[in-house]
């Protein structure tokens, strides 16, 4: 909540509630964002521009012990996942598992492709370094507060820093 905002307070059936929720964070959003949307559209009618960027859905495995997949070898992403001409990716290598990490977890198509990819504490041990979509990422981190959360930023990578 912005410094300034008013709580407003309003009743929802305890079941919707949670099923909103489970929805906005597999969304990579929050029910309050939801509803906030919705009520500028409702007094300001519908927005003039989206992005395709916004209508991205990030999905999320209900827990991460269902990320079974290997902790080392070479890993070759299905077409749908990867176009290039060399899709083998070696898990043990840090950069290497993190671009797989990466391209699964922003297009995979199903969180059983993502479970049979993606090993949980490779992920774990990977994710301050990992460069997702803003969106993917909240995703994650609000289904499991136990990923890291430090990370250097996307948009200014400390190399980009000129040095006085």
């Amino acid at each position: 909540m912005s410094a300034g905002t008013t709580r407003h307070t309003i009743r929802i059936d305890d079941d919707l509630w949670d099923r909103a929720h489970a929805k906005a964070s597999r969304e990579g959003t929050t029910v309050s964002e939801r509803v906030r949307e919705g009520l500028r559209e409702y007094v300001y009618g519908p927005e003039a521009r989206r992005t395709i960027a916004d209508s991205l859905v990030y999905l999320v495995p209900d827990a991460l012990e269902d990320l079974k997949g290997p902790a080392s070898g070479i890993v070759e992403l299905p077409i749908h996942l990867d176009w290039g001409p060399d899709r083998g990716y070696d898990v043990a290598d840090d950069g290497s598992c993190a671009v797989l990490y990466q391209l699964t977890l922003q297009n995979s198509g199903s969180v059983d492709e993502m479970a049979g990819i993606v090993n949980a504490g490779r992920l774990v041990g990977l994710w301050p370094s990992m460069r997702l979509p803003e969106r993917c990422r909240q995703a994650w981190e609000t289904a499991f507060p136990q990923l890291p959360k430090h990370r250097e930023s996307k948009d200014h990578p400390s190399w980009t820093t000129l040095n006085a």
